[in-house]
């Protein structure tokens, strides 16, 4: 199959995109793998996914835990189709349009709220991310989770706006977007395969370089130090429980108990 790479705005449009980008990459599984151990950890009866796109992560979470209920929410209805639509028969999951800001102003009933690259999405001002998380503990239920699994800032950087440190770190996750795409997507030994394997992990390569240039100028990708996220948690009200890199590119994830 032909791809015209240069047409793909975003990988969260299509379900072809998702895969030849970020589903496909060591820091996503990755992440993906981490909040299912902790999940079964936890034993939730009840799992919330903030953000969750396409539905990758609570289709998968889904299929491995039929006893508990999961939703996912995201604020753009297009997506929550595509998501709607490769959940299959799960019984256990659903999806609903819906603003994750908002989701928090409420009471809520799930005992796992999962944040999976989407913690950042919360636009600047910083004030805007503080106020989240006193809201979600503020009407999270007592012993409730907030699982945060995101790529941060490095502390080691003199702050958000340190372009230097971010770049160099985003040059590594170049490399290992490449790398780690391309051995996800071969399927085949034959040069139209690997010719065509090539391009997607080159793609998802540039734009993770793109994204962390992005992140540099603090537009449209407003990621935090994972220090910051655990002194305003705190301040919150929330107990910190787990603060792990999952790799050494920045991926972490951050677990907060009420």
């Amino acid at each position: 199959m032909e791809h015209d790479f240069d047409k793909t705005p975003s990988y969260f449009n299509t379900e072809e995109a998702f895969e030849k980008y970020l589903g496909m990459t060591s820091y996503y599984l990755g992440l993906q793998k981490c909040a299912e151990k902790l999940i079964r950890l936890a034993s939730p009866k009840s799992v919330a996914e903030l953000g969750s796109a396409t539905g990758a992560t609570c289709i998968r979470l889904a299929k491995r835990f039929s006893d508990v209920r999961f939703v996912g929410i995201d604020m753009r209805a297009d997506v929550v189709a595509i998501a709607t639509s490769l959940k299959e028969n799960l019984s256990n999951l659903s999806f609903v349009v819906g603003d994750m800001t908002q989701f928090v102003k409420q009471p809520i009933e799930e005992d796992f709220l999962l944040m999976l690259y989407s913690y950042h999405h919360i636009i600047d001002p910083l004030a805007n991310k503080v106020d989240f998380l006193a809201d979600a503990y503020h009407n999270m239920k007592k012993g409730a989770y907030l699982c945060i699994a995101e790529t941060f800032i490095p502390d080691s950087a003199s702050g958000l706006s340190d372009k230097d440190a971010i770049l160099r770190l985003w040059s590594t996750r170049k490399d290992e977007g490449f790398a780690s795409t391309f051995w996800n997507a071969l399927n085949a030994l034959d040069t139209d395969s690997i010719i065509k394997t090539q391009a997607i992990a080159e793609y998802c390569g540039e734009n993770e370089y793109l994204a962390g240039k992005l992140v540099a100028e603090r537009n449209d990708e407003f990621l935090i130090q994972p220090a910051w996220l655990i002194e305003k948690g705190k301040l919150a009200g929330f107990n910190v429980i787990l603060n792990q890199a999952i790799n050494s590119i920045e991926d972490r994830i951050i677990l907060f108990r009420k």
